[in-house]
């Protein structure tokens, strides 16, 4: 959630957030995403965009990291960390390169040439770059493609996958000529085609499940393949240190050396002011955002990407058991000043997102809450609890059978953003006769509390993708590792299996509303905003920033002479 956006992963940049998955869904690699829903102000880049001949050679980079996690694979459910994808991008495949407006096209460095060769079923014809190796000195060819598909097609299920979604669409990988002519087949239409072949992982990585969830605890060279190697991972000092890759064959990269350092979120503005770091991301921090306009030789680029804050409900705990109840909470939740509280003092456009699939400056955005009517209105939250039994007691708090309206929210450690949205539901459902108890989670404990489903109540980003269709299920499907809320929805996963095949792109829309406002009945994932991308940067670090839809040339970023 999440960068080359992939899976939906938590960032742990000011504000918890998750990646969702999904890279591309068009006919013609070459124009781009024709049939999803357009964002205009989502289409935004700002990098300090420069030709990459009139940068300085050399140099070392610094950023920080809130944590290095305990796994490095992207495809895993602990390792689908969109901190870690930003590390992750310097030294791992990216098939195609996208624009600012979320267009994309092969990264000639991996990928040849990308066809469609037939549209129902969908047939891909690739050509994959021959020069390309991994770090062993190994071709990177259709057995890596092959066995990363086999991993993440959902028929082995002791492999942790973060997302099925897409990987279980195609029906065969096969080679032609040789092993860098590949043609792979879809059992039906999948306009979203290019979301499982973003990029392979090395055969060898995914060989069997206990390599695919354990053997990424560490880095291995010869597992990767990019502009940059790792040169040092250092558990104790909690740093990571990547250097230029002596087998690439593109560009060679102008940065010597980028160095990552384990920084508390709420320490990250203060190393920044320092000089200790070139960049970090804002997030919806105000004293970060302030912090970093008071730097001299600083600017804050500014993007709004297709991140959104939000509030998971654990549908399988305590009181969260009763969908009524979630609805009425909802009902005493004002989201609108949840946000602005957030953003105060952040020089950004908000507004309230009523809806889990489509952002509300996307074509197609339909506002759920209105149409279902369980949006913010606190004297109907009350008198739906009242029907519910739960009547208020001496203290304020509602009981029903003895026992009390009681709601845990874990707030993360360092996190001001989820600290801010604890403390406001707290004071907004007490207001209805909800006690909500604010339990804080060290950082380091997000990924585990997440999959454990230690949670009952807990806010963070999810970090979406050029393709807002192409990751509905890793969010919302029935077993999906990324299904925290832990609800099943067959409606939801009927309308999902249909997304997924259908090509004309109002009636995709109309189906993605259709899903949409089942979703925001059932409670499991509460929007809040639309998460600004505001990337503080040293004002002469190029080619780098708030990249908005598009993503990263790790070998053209470097210093302005």
């Amino acid at each position: 959630m999440i960068a080359r956006k992939i899976v939906a992963v938590p960032l742990l940049l000011g504000a918890f957030a998750l990646a969702a998955c999904g890279s591309g869904s068009t006919d013609d690699p070459g124009t781009g995403p024709t049939d999803q829903p357009s964002a205009i102000a989502a289409s935004a880049q700002d990098i300090n965009a420069q030709d990459r001949s009139t940068l300085a050679q050399g140099g070392e980079m610094k950023l920080a990291v809130s944590d290095l996690g305990t796994n490095w694979n992207p495809l895993e459910i602990d390792g689908n960390n969109n901190e870690l994808t930003g590390i992750r991008n310097t030294f791992l495949p990216n098939y195609f390169n996208f624009d600012a407006k979320g267009a994309y096209t092969p990264n000639p460095d991996f990928l040849t040439s990308a066809e469609v060769t037939t549209q129902k079923p969908t047939v891909i014809h690739l050509v994959l770059n021959p020069k390309a190796v991994w770090g062993d000195g190994s071709p990177i060819d259709v057995d890596d493609l092959t066995a990363t598909w086999k991993a993440c097609n959902g028929e082995q299920k002791t492999f942790k996958c973060a997302s099925t979604d897409g990987f279980d669409q195609i029906k065969s990988i096969t080679s032609g000529s040789d092993k860098f002519d590949v043609t792979v087949t879809f059992k039906d239409a999948f306009p979203d085609w290019a979301s499982p072949l973003s990029g392979p992982l090395k055969a060898e990585s995914v060989k069997d499940a206990k390599t695919f969830n354990e053997g990424w605890a560490t880095l291995d060279n010869d597992w990767l393949s990019g502009p940059f190697k790792v040169d040092k991972e250092d558990r104790t000092q909690k740093t990571i240190d990547v250097i230029p890759n002596d087998k690439w064959w593109g560009d060679k990269p102008l940065l010597d050396k980028i160095t990552w350092r384990t920084v508390a979120t709420d320490a990250t503005p203060n190393a920044f002011v320092n000089g200790e770091i070139d960049a970090f991301d804002i997030g919806p921090d105000p004293n970060g955002y302030q912090q970093a306009k008071g730097v001299a030789d600083a600017t804050v680029r500014q993007a709004a990407g297709p991140n959104w804050r939000h509030i998971t409900f654990n549908s399988k705990a305590g009181v969260l058991k009763d969908e009524k109840v979630r609805q009425a909470l909802v009902k005493g939740l004002d989201r609108a000043s949840i946000g602005e509280s957030d953003l105060a003092g952040i020089d950004f456009p908000i507004s309230q997102l009523n809806n889990g699939i489509i952002l509300s400056n996307q074509q197609g955005y339909e506002d759920e809450g209105k149409a279902t009517g369980i949006d913010y209105n606190p004297d109907q939250a009350k008198s739906d609890l009242d029907t519910l039994g739960w009547v208020a007691g001496s203290d304020g708090i509602r009981e029903k059978d003895g026992k009390k309206l009681e709601v845990k929210f874990s707030a993360l450690d360092g996190v001001p953003a989820s600290q801010n949205e604890a403390l406001q539901t707290q004071n907004q459902l007490n207001a209805i006769g909800v006690k909500v108890d604010i339990v804080n989670v060290p950082a380091a404990d997000f990924n585990t509390t997440l999959s454990g489903h230690s949670f009952e109540l807990i806010a963070f980003t999810w970090i979406g993708t050029q393709f807002p269709y192409a990751n509905i299920n890793q969010l919302y499907g029935t077993g999906s590792e990324s299904n925290y809320q832990q609800l099943s929805l067959p409606d939801v996963d009927k309308l999902t299996a249909q997304i997924k095949v259908e090509t004309d792109p109002a009636q995709r829309t109309v189906l993605a509303n259709q899903t949409a406002q089942l979703l925001w009945k059932s409670v499991g994932i509460v929007p809040l905003y639309q998460r600004p991308e505001l990337i503080a940067t040293k004002s002469k670090l190029a080619n780098y920033g708030a990249f908005g839809l598009s993503s990263p040339v790790w070998t053209n970023v470097g210093f302005q002479k």
